[in-house]
């Protein structure tokens, strides 16, 4: 088990360095030039930050199956399985479940509000499934796999709040100060459409941490008794 959960982190990390690495930029003289290389550049961009966490995620995955530890008893963690558990139940699988779930809706209801067709001349479609289908892929299969220590209650939420409300004044600097909106679904809203549409965002990131945490109890068993019953055998 450990050497396929060790194939699985490297494999998963190398495929966002790929990614990460070999992320294209508009051609030049293309529509989207001026937009791309405008304020906050590929940081303004959702898919990026996340696809960053992602990486950051599965590379301390891979240090931790190295050097840290995979117990289920708290007190025998290691501070890299404490950091990999919370960075994954309070922002990774939630971010990574949203980025992929938002961008595939939108996608299919009408491509041109995310991705419009024009950019398939210039943006593979391998590189558009490392950003926007592995983190879904990767996300899950990590949930399955590996045991993760949940916070309790509120703390649970309280870095995805964190995370919306940042990257929600980020876009809206950069509307403000730019004059672009990052994405083309903003442009063809008025003021109450953006508003109803970005509080109705925050939903389903509160959502994915909560089905994170009830589909992690159904595969492992509640927390407690998880522990408790873990512990006893070792």
């Amino acid at each position: 088990m450990e050497l396929w959960l060790n194939l699985f982190h490297s494999g998963v990390f190398l495929g966002y360095v790929c990614g990460l690495y070999y992320d294209v930029k508009p051609p030049r003289g293309s529509e989207y030039e001026s937009v791309f290389w405008a304020m906050g550049g590929r940081f303004k961009y959702l898919t990026f930050i996340d696809a960053l966490l992602q990486c950051g995620f599965f590379g301390l995955c891979v240090l931790n199956d190295i050097i840290g530890s995979n117990t289920v008893i708290l007190s025998r963690q290691s501070s890299l399985q404490k950091l990999r558990d919370w960075l994954f139940t309070c922002l990774v699988f939630p971010m990574g479940v949203f980025v992929s779930f938002i961008f595939w809706a939108l996608y299919a209801f009408d491509r041109e509000l995310i991705f419009p067709a024009s950019l398939d001349a210039w943006f593979p479609s391998w590189l558009n499934h490392i950003m926007h289908t592995l983190p879904v892929v990767g996300t899950i299969l990590e949930l399955y796999i590996v045991y993760h220590f949940y916070q309790k209650g509120w703390r649970l939420y309280v870095p995805i709040l964190a995370a919306y409300f940042l990257y929600l004044s980020w876009i809206c600097y950069i509307a403000y100060a730019g004059g672009i909106w990052v994405y083309p679904v903003f442009e063809v809203l008025d003021f109450t459409g953006r508003t109803l549409f970005l509080a109705a965002l925050l939903l389903p990131n509160l959502l994915f941490v909560y089905l994170g945490q009830k589909l992690h109890n159904n595969v492992w068993g509640p927390q407690k008794e998880q522990t408790k019953r873990k512990g006893k055998k070792e």
